[in-house]
């Protein structure tokens, strides 16, 4: 009997420890077949995409970059062979021990390399050293089979024509930043694209489009065969408005000097020289730049980096004197007879302590605006500027071109500024004072310009007060075909002058430089009719009268910037000629 009782619970123990086990093994069934299922029904796609490859492959083909050609056809950038290094992650067995091989051959940032592949996708080429030699990269050829999952390809690099003297211009290349990748640009991982000048302005018209390959790899990622090709556009090549012996000869002129030239066609604003000094070596950047020169540029104290054309903001000093003129005698402050007398010096309100000089310390006598012009004198336009008013001012001023962007087609430029009473009130502050409008009248105080500004706004009072933005490209070329497609100008804004008031202001400043008395004689050209005007910008507040007698004891940094700006042809005005020397003294010297 006990046998028997025994027996059932045994039996009953045994049936309920093996319903359990046939439970785990129908979950674990459950579960294995679910993952099946989502295996195969779900990550069908992703998995067959993975298995194909494995085996086939679509690799991108780089377009080539489209050249740089001056106004008349003349090949300021083209490409060059270079040679490259790349893996395929997913093919490599051992990434560490891959590079250790390659370190004693090519020179390469194992950091940027790591961490290049890393941020990388699925089958996505890294490249690990650009630049190489002709004899690293056959050497690498030879011993292909030495290097599982690397590519070793073409890489066109830039190659430049007197790339010291248009560096700025036209600006260099580098590696795409992590943030740009998959941006609206399209850009890629390891993509080479432009940072500065032209090559970045113009970066998607010049590196045209992509095309791919689709190819048989075998199992260490070595292609076997091609199965289709979609060839690469070619990039348009892109034609500058700038003349290359023009910019040359800018260039002997400025060894030695820091500052900027800008030369406008008063017709459309094409620029015809941009040049800013000093410049630097663009091929440092061919086909990347190291760490030492990188530091080199970086911590020059000259800034040779800097565009000062564009990014350099300078008090204006006497050159803005002509849109003073202009205002005046747009609003019948003054005509062509009005007189001022110079003592020397000026005092705003009968109970000013200030003295505003005149650069002559014995003062010009009673004096026109015509010879106002000709010999720079301050306490004329001390005069003139107070009775048109820093509202007026600040009108006349932003109509032809200071104070906000001119629109040109190159990054980082600066807008300068041309105060206004709003201007003062929101950036420090505090209200404008009447007195304030005596320096701003002959270009110092608040204001600061570019020379390209002051190009624009000479260009556009003497070609009847149109203001264009400027051009610096011209065209775009097909390579394949040389057909050219021209870029139109385009009006930025349009204030008629009256004729008369421009030719009076041509009086002026050709009496500038064709009289002995006028400041801009040093410019005369015998057989050339052109109007000129100095402008001398201080860089320290107030000079004593020691400092006067004998600028060379002035440290050269606190010596003033020498401006000079000309129109040319006086009578059919077309050219407009902009030059401004960092700490270069008075702009008549």
């Amino acid at each position: 009997m006990l046998f028997g009782v025994l027996k059932d619970d045994v039996m009953d123990y045994f049936k309920s420890r093996s319903r359990y086990g046939f439970a785990v093994i129908f979950l674990l069934c459950a579960i294995l077949t679910a993952r099946l299922a989502h295996l195969q029904v779900f990550q069908y796609e992703e998995l067959a995409r993975l298995s194909e490859n494995n085996r086939v492959r679509m690799m991108p083909l780089k377009a080539d970059r489209g050249f740089i050609k001056d106004r008349n056809g003349f090949l300021l950038v083209r490409n060059a062979p270079g040679y490259e290094v790349e893996m395929m992650k997913e093919d490599v067995p051992d990434i560490e021990a891959l590079l250790d091989r390659l370190s004693p051959i090519v020179e390469f940032d194992r950091a940027r390399v790591l961490r290049a592949v890393n941020q990388s996708k699925l089958y996505e080429p890294v490249r690990i050293a650009r630049g190489l030699s002709f004899e690293q990269f056959s050497y690498l050829m030879q011993h292909s089979a030495e290097y599982v999952g690397v590519q070793f390809n073409i890489d066109p690099i830039r190659s430049y024509v007197d790339g010291d003297v248009f560096s700025h211009s036209l600006g260099y290349l580098a590696e795409v930043a992590p943030e740009d990748v998959d941006g609206p640009e399209g850009y890629q991982s390891g993509d080479i694209v432009g940072k500065s000048g032209i090559e970045r302005a113009f970066d998607v018209t010049l590196r045209g489009t992509a095309g791919v390959q689709q190819v048989e790899v075998d199992n260490v990622g070595r292609i076997t065969e091609v199965l289709s090709q979609e060839a690469p556009v070619p990039g348009k090549n892109v034609i500058l408005t700038i003349d290359y012996g023009l910019q040359n000869y800018i260039s002997e002129l400025m060894d030695g000097r820091a500052g900027a030239v800008v030369v406008l066609d008063n017709i459309d604003n094409s620029v015809l020289a941009m040049y800013s000094a000093p410049t630097y070596d663009i091929s440092y950047f061919a086909p990347f730049i190291t760490t030492e020169n990188w530091d080199k540029l970086r911590l020059d104290s000259k800034n040779p980096l800097l565009n000062r054309t564009v990014e350099g903001a300078y008090p204006p000093g006497s050159v803005f004197k002509i849109l003073v003129a202009l205002a005046g005698l747009s609003e019948g402050i003054i005509t062509p007879d009005t007189d001022y007398y110079c003592s020397g010096s000026y005092k705003f309100g009968p109970r000013s302590n200030i003295e505003h000089r005149c650069w002559r310390a014995g003062g010009h006598g009673a004096i026109s605006l015509r010879r106002a012009l000709s010999e720079s004198c301050d306490v004329y336009f001390y005069n003139l500027g107070v009775a048109v008013g820093i509202d007026k001012l600040h009108e006349y001023a932003t109509k032809y071109g200071l104070g906000h962007l001119s629109g040109i087609a190159l990054p980082n430029e600066k807008t300068g500024v041309f105060p206004s009473k709003e201007w003062k009130l929101e950036t420090l502050k505090e209200q404008w004072w009447p007195g304030e409008t005596v320096n701003i009248s002959i270009g110092q105080g608040y204001t600061t310009t570019t020379p390209l500004q002051i190009a624009i706004m000479y260009a556009s009072i003497f070609n009847g007060g149109t203001v264009y933005v400027p051009r610096i490209v011209d065209a775009y070329e097909d390579p394949l075909t040389g057909e050219r497609e021209r870029l139109p100008s385009e009006v930025l804004h349009s204030y008629p002058i009256d004729p008369k008031i421009s030719n009076v202001i041509m009086e002026g400043i050709v009496s500038g430089v064709e009289d002995g008395s006028g400041t801009a004689w040093r410019g005369r050209v015998k057989g050339l009719r052109y109007g000129g005007k100095t402008g001398t910008a201080q860089v320290i507040g107030r000079w004593t009268d020691a400092m006067r007698a004998n600028p060379n004891l002035v440290p050269e940094n606190f010596r003033d910037h020498s401006w000079y700006a000309g129109i040319y042809p006086a009578d059919k005005p077309r050219y407009a000629v902009v030059v401004m020397v960092e700490h270069g003294g008075s702009g008549g010297a």
